[in-house]
């Protein structure tokens, strides 16, 4: 949230995106979540997740806790954030509240769909390039999608069950160290939820608007925050994916080793998150009351 752009990749790698537009828009389908998560740095977060569908927008809105003790200690309270956006089809844009700033950035689609202009936003410096081609040996990521013959029933719907996982590897060459961050993803999806079909055709059409990376912001969104690349090697895995969240649990684990390769190599290791969301409410068997105005007052940025 603090870099335009960079708050923008966010929203397109992980589920995280969320609610509001213009004027008062009423939702015909509102799926609430319960959002847990457990970070080394930032200890322990409660949040609420709402998400609305129209036949032409989505709406986001993610309201944290932060309830870890040393965030408390820091604060002297219970810290809260709020994170939300609207992706809009009608207006051809996605507009991201910055609450911090009191300001609403808007991204428009031909942008987001410009490859030229998004990798031109990547963009570093030859200098910084050089350096870091020179110092780091990236590997290709490894991921692997399988989808469980057997269903569960999970919160009184029966679910495909899909286990996700992926391997990222940076070699230092300079300090001869290696560092991996293994990605684990469990997934609890199914097509018996009320709404899933609207939220299905939603993504279809959003997916025609910014090409296969939209499915970033599907049921695999947690596992896909971390995947830094083109989709098309996983495209079919993630293809047979089908069926709206129920229920998701990851967890992310990071691994040094120092002295890659000798006798006196040492690897330390250390949890880095452990994040749950699980579907509370799926309300459509009548009108959504929930309504998503923006902010009055907020300024705009139109990210050119």
């Amino acid at each position: 949230m603090k870099k335009y752009f960079s708050t923008f990749v966010f929203y397109l790698t992980a589920v995280a995106v969320f609610l509001l537009f213009a004027s008062p828009c009423r939702a015909d389908v509102l799926f609430i979540h319960d959002h847990k998560t457990t970070e080394y740095l930032m200890g322990k977060q409660d949040a609420e997740l709402l998400i609305g569908y129209t036949d032409e927008a989505m709406f986001i809105d993610k309201k944290i806790r932060y309830t870890g003790k040393m965030m408390t200690t820091l604060f002297g309270k219970v810290t809260e954030e709020r994170e939300t956006a609207h992706f809009l089809l009608d207006k051809d844009q996605i507009r991201e509240m910055d609450y911090g700033r009191g300001k609403i950035i808007v991204f428009p689609f031909e942008r987001l769909s410009d490859v030229n202009w998004v990798k031109q936003k990547q963009q570093i410096s030859e200098a910084d390039a050089k350096i870091i081609r020179e110092r780091y040996r990236v590997s290709e990521p490894v991921l692997s999608v399988k989808i469980l013959p057997q269903k569960e029933n999970m919160n009184g719907y029966l679910c495909q069950v899909v286990e996700a996982d992926l391997r990222l590897e940076t070699v230092d060459v300079k300090k001869n160290s290696s560092s991996v961050t293994l990605v684990k993803q469990k997934l609890w999806v199914s097509d018996a939820v009320p709404g899933y079909a609207q939220y299905r055709a939603f993504h279809e059409k959003l997916a025609k608007r910014l090409g296969f990376d939209a499915v970033r912001l599907g049921g695999l969104n947690g596992m896909l925050r971390y995947w830094d690349g083109s989709l098309d090697p996983i495209r079919k895995s993630i293809k047979d994916v089908k069926g709206y969240p129920v229920k998701s649990i990851i967890s992310v684990e990071g691994h040094y080793t120092a002295g890659v390769g000798t006798t006196s190599a040492k690897t330390s290791s250390v949890n880095l998150k452990e994040e749950s969301s699980e579907l509370r409410e799926a309300l459509t068997d009548k009108p959504v009351k929930a309504r998503f105005p923006e902010p009055s007052g907020f300024g705009l940025t139109v990210v050119e």
